[in-house]
């Protein structure tokens, strides 16, 4: 995980610099002229969960993938606000998740893993590049993460011992979106972003790859794929562990 971490700040390095030698864009009659338009989507994630949780000094390895799901995934959902005018863009994101997993560690011992995740982050950003059906934005904003712990130490039947925590911290973060029209009625966008740091979290990332279906002038559904890592620890409490899945959405636009 700390070799991932430093290849992506490498990576967000170089289009950072990349991005600062492009030529300003000029101001253009709509971008002065235009009002806001707003949009909101509503999602429901098939998140996975992977790596080490902590409670307490006590750690458990979880390994959730595509197949275990749907049996594992107690609760989900994710819900996006966003507007632009002209150049400017912001969103704001709100993510819940609720995972447990069961690990055999012995033949007569069991481990019972519980994560809940709350994360709330608002960013805004410019439109630093555009083409015929493509932009290309940069962003920068804050994350809250809200994420609560649990492991039970049991046998078959009988709960031996149960430790339990919750942390809630603030990441600042930056990072980049891409949206280009592949047809009339289809769009791809693309982001990744980088946050902690060592303020927060050691360090976060993410990325989404999302395919977005004009139904009408105003609806449109879209499905795509989320990855999202964290690697946070404080007095015992650990996680070192990235959620990923797919996910699908009903977005429906304001204004």
């Amino acid at each position: 995980m700390k070799r991932t971490s430093r290849i992506f700040l490498s990576i967000l390095l170089f289009f950072s610099l990349l991005l600062s030698g492009l030529p300003p864009l000029e101001a253009t009659e709509n971008d002065v002229t235009s009002d806001w338009t707003f949009s909101t989507t509503s999602y429901v994630w098939f998140s996975g969960l992977n790596g080490t949780l902590g409670v307490k000094g006590h750690k458990a390895r979880v390994s959730l993938g595509f197949s275990d799901i749907l049996s594992n995934m107690d609760a989900s959902g994710m819900l996006t606000f966003q507007g632009h005018k002209g150049k400017q863009y912001f969103f704001f994101d709100g993510m819940y998740l609720d995972i447990s997993d069961s690990q055999q560690v012995s033949p007569s011992l069991f481990t019972d893993v519980s994560a809940t995740t709350t994360r709330l982050q608002a960013a805004w950003g410019v439109r630093v590049r555009e083409w015929d059906s493509s932009s290309l934005h940069i962003f920068t904003g804050l994350r809250y993460w809200n994420l609560k712990n649990e492991l039970t130490i049991r046998t078959a039947s009988t709960p031996l011992e149960r430790f339990s925590d919750t942390e809630s911290w603030l990441d600042p973060f930056v990072g980049i979106r891409y949206a280009t029209r592949l047809s009339p009625n289809l769009t791809l966008v693309a982001m990744i972003d980088a946050g902690g740091f060592g303020l927060g979290s050691n360090f976060t990332w993410g990325g989404m790859v999302d395919l977005s279906w004009k139904l009408s002038e105003r609806t449109s559904i879209e499905v795509g794929y989320r990855y999202l890592y964290v690697d946070y620890e404080n007095n015992g409490f650990v996680m070192d562990a990235y959620n990923d899945g797919v996910f699908i959405g009903f977005t429906w636009k304001l204004r």
